[in-house]
């Protein structure tokens, strides 16, 4: 009686070679990159570049109220062209401030030269500057729970502790897939969000 010894070999076919391995891997490295730049480009469309342009300028305003501890604005105007619109982003119109007791002291003689100068507050940055393009209509647009869409120029502030004015925009392309996208910002953290009509009309 003869035992047969255990085959501690893999068993033909049950494994892939070398060679099959580096055909799927140069596939896969093929899709890859034919697939990666479509997504890139896919948020080039002229809708795409307009909600990018909004949330930019909601962010660098955002951005240069903290860091200016002084309001900044985002501006939404129409183009001097008479088609598309403009968006920019800057400081300015902070709020008023209450008087200090040293304001009226500053009268006295001798005052000046023993009261600490104020350090000075550090640059809010570079603001933004871009278009909304001009295939690109805008269809809803909401500051503070009021319509300004009749209004000539548009402003939504951020304030230095990080909030901002109640804000959503819609846009539409005119010429393309005719998709409403929004870009929505949270007052409280002022921060923007780009959503749907579905998301949108939900809450």
């Amino acid at each position: 009686m003869k035992l047969r010894r255990p085959n501690l070999g893999f068993a033909d076919g049950s494994a892939f070679t070398l060679i099959e391995l580096m055909v799927v891997m140069g596939l896969m490295m093929i899709i890859i990159a034919i697939g990666v730049p479509k997504m890139v480009q896919g948020n080039r469309t002229p809708l795409g570049e307009s909600l990018n342009a909004v949330m930019e300028a909601c962010a660098a305003a955002r951005r240069q109220a903290i860091l200016s501890g002084s309001t900044a604005r985002v501006t939404i105007r129409g183009a001097e062209e008479g088609t598309g619109f403009l968006i920019s982003a800057g400081a300015g119109g902070g709020r008023p401030m209450a008087a200090k007791v040293e304001d009226f002291n500053a009268h006295m003689p001798g005052y000046l030269d023993e009261a600490p100068k104020p350090s000075p507050k550090p640059s809010g940055g570079v603001g933004f500057s871009g278009r909304i393009h001009d295939e690109v209509a805008i269809h809803f647009i909401s500051v503070n729970f009021s319509d300004p869409m009749d209004q000539d120029q548009v402003e939504i502030r951020f304030y230095s502790n990080g909030t901002s004015d109640e804000f959503t925009i819609g846009m539409r392309h005119e010429f393309g897939d005719a998709v409403l996208r929004f870009v929505q910002l949270d007052s409280v953290t002022g921060l923007a969000y780009i959503k749907t009509e579905y998301e949108i009309l939900r809450y």
